[in-house]
């Protein structure tokens, strides 16, 4: 009978997971579920829990303590000691010390199960679920588009000196080549001016098309965004009914650019451009992490409280 259900929820969350992927997969449940719905599977298979353990709760939360740790330590050898250098460098260690005692509080309730253990395990393992969810959703998100787009979206980035930093040139470069293989597409440049910023992002992307090969007719420029939310509503302005729109933006920001298209009914589909620079990667994926928790500020900390409430009934 418990193999039965077990085998039953597996095979539910898995189809829920296709269907979301196949229809609109702009969201972390269409990497949730078949992630859920694998760890279901697992408690069928002759495969360590400690090992799993170690994988998906251990490794993300040491990863995330690790990078704090060191951009706390860059902090204070450019820039001295103070309030924010030591947030990340405390935070951070902490961060990794409680990941390092995963496997010792998961063996310690095995043989000793008491409440706070158990409490401390569903919090970490809520997190790093969140988190795989988020990282494989993101994969997802970054399969290749399957549509000739009318408009290309490029998403913003800092500027150096009035010129595209290397991310927005990465970003420049792919939303180019994609105009170059769909020469009757639109490319829509989308930033606004940072108080650092002597000329609006999207004005010095424009330049940049324009300087490699673009047209000035195909370059749109909407300059007066100032966060990702803004950039998807106010490039609204150059869509129509009938275009077929492709996002480009960086691997790491590409899930949240489509959340935000989702919410704002924008029908596209979006291109990840790889960042190459894994300290930089990481670190901008635990800001994109918190901007999400932000996006979810009342449905992600009910979720823990459940888990919490569940894990303390049984």
């Amino acid at each position: 009978m418990v193999l039965m259900i077990t085998l039953l929820i597996s095979i539910l969350g898995m189809l829920a997971g296709v269907i979301i992927n196949l229809t609109d997969r702009r969201t972390i449940l269409s990497g949730l579920f078949p992630l859920l719905s694998l760890l279901v599977l697992t408690t069928l298979l002759p495969v360590s829990w400690l090992a799993l353990i170690i994988f998906l709760i251990v490794i993300p939360l040491g990863l995330i303590g690790e990078v704090l740790t060191y951009d706390g330590y860059w902090l204070t050898k450019h820039v001295g000691i103070g309030v924010k250098s030591l947030f990340f460098l405390v935070g951070g260690f902490l961060v990794m010390a409680f990941a390092l005692m995963v496997p010792f509080l998961w063996l310690q309730m095995l043989t000793q199960p008491l409440i706070i253990v158990k409490v401390m395990l569903t919090v970490y393992g809520y997190v790093a679920i969140l988190i795989d969810g988020y990282l494989l959703a993101s994969l997802l998100n970054a399969l290749p588009p399957h549509t000739s787009p009318t408009k290309i979206v490029i998403l913003g980035a800092g500027l150096i000196k009035g010129q595209p930093g290397p991310v927005l040139v990465r970003r420049l470069k792919r939303g180019v080549a994609l105009y170059r293989q769909f020469p009757n597409a639109t490319l829509v440049m989308s930033g606004g001016q940072g108080i650092d910023e002597p000329v609006p992002e999207a004005v010095a992307m424009a330049r940049f098309a324009i300087e490699h090969g673009v047209p000035k007719k195909s370059v749109l420029i909407e300059s007066c965004s100032t966060n990702t939310a803004t950039n998807i509503e106010k490039v609204q302005q150059f869509l129509r009914p009938f275009d077929q729109v492709i996002l480009v933006t960086s691997d790491y920001h590409l899930l949240r650019a489509l959340i935000y298209a989702r919410k704002e009914r924008i029908d596209c589909q979006g291109v990840a451009v790889h960042t190459p620079y894994l300290t930089f990667s990481v670190n901008a994926l635990i800001r994109e992490l918190g901007a999400f928790t932000i996006m979810h500020r009342i449905l992600i900390p009910v979720g823990l409280l459940i888990g919490i409430g569940v894990t303390i009934l049984l």
